[in-house]
Order: structure tokens, then C-alpha cells, then sequence
């Protein structure tokens, strides 16, 4: 600190360090296949992967993570690709089928759409405060909400139905835009994914922009953003090599 001093940089406010990463609840070992190197996790998974499972355990507080293959798998399946990217694609095909594209002129449910962005400064706040863990609870049951909206209103059903076709422009107007605010929310993690999503949606993801929905904007057609990791990748990472 004297030295910072002395060259005129101001003292770190704080130094935040976090105990020992282990695999399947052992440390780390060549022989046991629990040894995996950064550079050899990339080679095989996408590392937006690994961000957030590692931010879904992540707190203030100085502790080990053990980095369980098995919960690993199972979290980024339901919860980045089963409740996040699904929520985009539920709603993306009709957009660019039906509507050329363009999402509607206005949302289906303004009320919950502000619910979406009013959680903002809280999960700015739990981010300032190394409370990642508390922040994706947070960004997740929100993620499940926007899905039980589309659950509720089934905007399939309703293509099927003689003159609902403004109304399913309407809802999945407004499932897009509640998948913004939720990309928004995770591109502290998601670093790679969030170049994809803003692609697709045609948008910056600006925390400062969300509390004006995306209405009347031309989107482009939506691409698979994140694949299951599946077992045979598992057993890539965890491979000895001889």
C-alpha cells in the first residue's frame, strides 16, 4: 500500500479472493482424470458455461467451490438452455415467420415487463456486493416467470385459432423483450453468449436502455445460442491421457 501511495495510486478498497476449486469433491488430480486446465475446458465447452455455474455458487464469503460434473451439466441444461435460451426460441419463430420479423408496436403486459426491469438495481446491487449467487437466484426466478407467461398464454395454440394473429404478435413481443432484460442481467457472465443475443436481437443490451422495450424493431432469425452439455462431454474433460 505504501508503494501505491507513493506512486500516486489510491489503495485497493478490497482485495476479494476465493478458496480452492475441487472436482467431484476431490482436489485436483492428473491420475484420477480431476485435473482439467483451463485451456482444455475451453477446447471442448463454451466458457460462458463455466462462468455461470461458477456464479451460481459464488458469494462474498472465502470458500471452496467444487465443481460437480454432474450438477454442472444438469444446472446449464435447465436452467441456461431449459429456461433462458428456450424462452427464445419459443418465441423467435413466430416473430420471424409470421411478422417479418418486426415485433409488435406494443407489449401484451406492460405491468410485468416493469416488474423485469424494476429488478435491475437489485442485481446490480448483489453484483457490487460479490453476491453472484443471490443474483442469478434472482435473474433465474425471473426466467422462470417469463416462461410460465408463455406457458399461460400458449401462442401456438393461438396461431391455430382464426383472429388471434395480432395477439401472439403481442405475447411474443413480450416474451422477446423479457429475455432482453434477463440477457442484460447476465452479460456480466454470459460474455460470449451476449455478442450472439445482441446479434439476434438486433440491440446493445444496455442496462440503460431496458426500460424502453424493444417495440416495432426488426429482429434477425434466431440461431441455436447454446447446445446441452451432455455426458460424452463430460467424459472428454475428465479423459487421462497416457
Amino acid at each position: 500500500p505504501a508503494i501505491l501511495e507513493g506512486a500516486g495510486y489510491r489503495k485497493p478498497s478490497r482485495v476479494q479472493v476465493h478458496g480452492y476449486v475441487t472436482i467431484n469433491g476431490q482436489k485436483m488430480s492428473k491420475s484420477r482424470g480431476t485435473f482439467i486446465t483451463a485451456r482444455r475446458y475451453a477446447d471442448i465447452l463454451p466458457t460462458d458455461c463455466l462462468r455461470y455455474y461458477y456464479a451460481a455458487k459464488l458469494s462474498s464469503q472465502v470458500e471452496d467451490i467444487d465443481l460437480n460434473l454432474e450438477d454442472f451439466m444438469a444446472r446449464v441444461n435447465s436452467d441456461l438452455v431449459g429456461k433462458f435460451v428456450n424462452l427464445a426460441s419459443r418465441c423467435a419463430g413466430f416473430i420471424t415467420k409470421r411478422f417479418e420479423g418486426t415485433l409488435a408496436t406494443q407489449l401484451d403486459d406492460i405491468k410485468l415487463y416493469s416488474e423485469f426491469v424494476s429488478c435491475g438495481t437489485q442485481v446490480q446491487e448483489m453484483y457490487d456486493a460479490l453476491e453472484f449467487n443471490k443474483a442469478i437466484r434472482l435473474i433465474m426466478a425471473l426466467a422462470d416467470k417469463a416462461n410460465q407467461y408463455i406457458d399461460q398464454h400458449q401462442p401456438w395454440a393461438l396461431m391455430k385459432q382464426e383472429g388471434q394473429q395480432e395477439r401472439v404478435h403481442l405475447i411474443c413481443t413480450q416474451g422477446l423483450n423479457m429475455f432482453r432484460v434477463i440477457a442484460v442481467y447476465l452479460s456480466p457472465i454470459l460474455v460470449d453468449m451476449s455478442v450472439s443475443i445482441s446479434q439476434f436481437l438486433n440491440d446493445a443490451l444496455l442496462w440503460s436502455t431496458i426500460d424502453r422495450p424493444l417495440l416495432t424493431h426488426k429482429i434477425n432469425r434466431f440461431k441455436p445460442l447454446l447446445q446441452r452439455v451432455t455426458t460424452d462431454d463430460l467424459e472428454e474433460l475428465v479423459h487421462v491421457v497416457a
